[in-house]
């Protein structure tokens, strides 16, 4: 099973979004640049827009493999490393599906 959690990820960035900063030091995808509090944003927003098609997968008996294989959210498709987290993204949030998150 996957060693990292979305939901906990969620709530670390509206923690960190919430925080008076102007520009934070990530780490991947972002990593070499300065992050802003849009990018936070984006991410999150990002993770809500999966969960959410993670969790109609799910409602349908999809998940994990077929979800996997066939959740995209394409307006991503140009951020870096979103093709090979992806796959992972979406079995974490099966997981919380499947255990009634």
């Amino acid at each position: 099973m996957p060693d990292s959690w979305p939901i906990e990820w969620e709530d670390s960035l509206k923690k960190v979004e919430a925080m008076d900063w102007d520009r934070l030091i990530p780490g991947h995808p972002y990593k070499g640049r300065l992050g802003t509090k849009q990018d936070v944003k984006n991410l999150l927003t990002y993770m809500q827009e999966l969960s959410a098609e993670v969790k109609q997968a799910a409602d349908q008996g999809k998940c994990p493999d077929n979800a996997m294989k066939e959740v995209k959210l394409e307006k991503y498709q140009t951020w870096l490393n979103y093709g090979e987290y992806l796959a992972g993204n979406i079995e974490r949030y099966c997981f919380y599906c499947s255990r009634g998150y």
